[in-house]
Formats: structure tokens, C-alpha cells, sequence
């Protein structure tokens, strides 16, 4: 039988590992520097394992360490959730939602997402960021983010028991100012061919179909700008700089916000909108209604 990890002995490992200094760490826990090491090596001793290095006057986390951190660090961010989530649950409300969004989700796509939510839970606060892809994962894997609302789906890792659900799909058209529109729509998609044209940058999941639709149609337009924000991309456009791609679900927001119209349609291409979480059983409930989670 697997003998019982010491609570106190992995709490004081867990500080410690957050803050890669043991000063720092004895401080916030209140106790001298070697009372903390002496409870270090006590967990050492009982995993069999050496969790933590000095490397010259810092310390750093070996790969056992690594390990145990991660465990412990869900361990406890779940622990601190338990009070919120009781007197939330006894007086009706919840605790805030953190929120995560891709730069590259349209505003409207986002609002349409959460919208129901303000109803469902009308005591929630949102609390929204806006962040890169990769912050994003990070976010969600270290818990500080209860939803991430994405265009692509979480990687597959070994590491971390992930969702990603598609909530919305969308065609995608091509969109102008009137004047280069009305141009462009005889003959298209043939008419793209040198045309003036604002793309995403390649990083992002909308790029590559896109790139493959014109090279299967054999046009080859004028890339005038790559964008990596979304709505910076369309207020290029709506300045009449060039044609470019948008979701057609919000069509009317879009002719109206930037003064555009459709060019055409882009066949074939769809973009398709992820609610990315972390299986965790102290999920927030508002996540957990919105992936039909029991």
C-alpha cells in the first residue's frame, strides 16, 4: 500500500515552487527558512525522489518536481475554490468567471457566446482577457482561466485532461467597399486575381484554407497587409485598402460597423468557433452549463 503523502509537507513544497525562492516562500508561510527545507526533504524522503536543485543562490524544480508541482498545483488552486463555492451556492450567486478570448474571435461571435450566461447567472461577474493563443492555454492550464473562446481546438497533450466544443460555425465571404465590391463581383473569384487584398497572418487557423481556396481557383491577389487583430484587418478594409475575409454569421454588424459590402462567397470555407476548459471537478458551473456537462 502506497504510504500517504504529509498535506503540510506538500503545501510548503507547493509555495515554494511558486515562488523559486525560499525566502520568499518562508515568508509568505510564516516560518524560518530552515523549518520550510527540513519539511521539503521530509517529502523528498517519503517519495523516494528529489524534487528540488540549487543552481548557484536560485533553486529550481527537478523533472520529479516538475511532476509533483503540477498535481499539487491543481491540488490547491481547486482547495481555494471550495469556500467561493459554497457560500456562492448557499446564497445563490457564483463566482466571477475568468474569460479568455483569441484575438482572432470576432467581438460579436464572443458577446453571442456569453450573452445567455448574464441571464442564466445574473449574479456572475465576467472577467474577460483578451490574449495570444499560447497565453491563453496557459491560462487555462495553471487555472486562472475558467474558458478559453478560441478558433481552434485545445492540442492534444498528454499533460492535461482537455475540452474543445464547437459552439458556433460560420461561412466565410469575401467583403469590400462598395466601390471595389461592385468591381470585383463580375467574374469573381477570378477577379481577385491582382487585387488588392488584407489577410490574416499565417499563424492564425482561418490563413492556411484560405491560401488553399485561392490556389484552387489559380488566383493570386495583391497582399497588401497580414493582420494578426481581427478588427484592425477590417478597419483596413472598411478605409477601402482592400478586399477581405470575414465571418458571414455577422455579416449585418460587419457591413454596418465598417461601411463594406459582400464581394462573394468563399466556397468551401468555413471557420468554426471552440469553448476550450479543464476537466476539473470544481468546474465553474456557468462553463459546465455552456458544455452541457453533467
Amino acid at each position: 500500500m502506497t504510504k500517504p503523502i504529509n498535506h503540510n509537507h506538500l503545501y510548503y513544497f507547493w509555495v515554494v515552487g511558486r515562488h523559486m525562492n525560499l525566502t520568499r516562500a518562508a515568508r509568505e508561510l510564516g516560518l524560518a527558512q530552515p523549518t520550510v527545507s527540513a519539511q521539503i526533504h521530509a517529502l523528498e524522503s517519503s517519495l523516494g525522489v528529489s524534487l528540488l536543485t540549487r543552481n548557484g543562490r536560485s533553486i529550481e524544480l527537478t523533472e520529479s518536481g516538475r511532476i509533483v508541482f503540477r498535481h499539487a498545483d491543481e491540488m490547491f488552486r481547486i482547495a481555494a475554490e471550495i469556500p467561493d463555492a459554497i457560500v456562492g451556492e448557499s446564497q445563490g450567486r457564483f463566482r466571477d468567471l475568468h474569460v479568455g478570448t483569441s484575438d482572432f474571435v470576432p467581438k460579436p461571435i464572443i458577446r453571442r457566446i456569453l450573452e445567455p450566461m448574464v441571464h442564466e447567472f445574473p449574479s456572475m461577474r465576467f472577467i474577460c482577457r483578451e490574449w495570444r493563443i499560447d497565453e491563453l492555454l496557459a491560462g487555462l492550464g495553471t487555472f486562472h482561466l475558467d474558458l478559453v473562446i478560441a478558433d481552434r481546438p485545445h492540442p492534444e497533450t498528454g499533460t492535461v485532461s482537455a475540452i474543445s466544443q464547437p459552439l458556433v460555425e460560420s461561412p466565410m465571404a469575401i467583403y469590400a467597399v462598395p466601390p471595389l465590391a461592385k468591381r470585383l463581383r463580375r467574374g469573381f473569384p477570378r477577379s481577385l486575381d491582382g487585387a488588392p487584398m488584407l489577410l490574416p497572418v499565417s499563424s492564425t487557423s482561418l490563413r492556411e484554407p484560405i491560401d488553399r481556396w485561392l490556389e484552387s481557383i489559380g488566383v493570386a491577389p495583391q497582399i497588401v497587409g497580414e493582420f494578426e487583430d481581427r478588427e484592425l484587418l477590417k478597419s483596413f478594409g472598411g478605409a477601402g485598402l482592400g478586399v477581405f475575409p470575414a465571418t458571414a454569421l455577422i455579416e449585418r454588424e460587419t457591413r454596418a460597423q465598417f461601411g463594406v459590402e459582400r464581394v462573394g462567397w468563399i466556397r468551401g470555407v468555413r471557420e468554426t468557433y471552440f469553448a476550450l476548459a479543464i476537466r476539473r471537478r470544481a468546474m465553474h458551473p456557468a462553463v459546465r452549463k455552456l458544455l452541457k456537462l453533467r
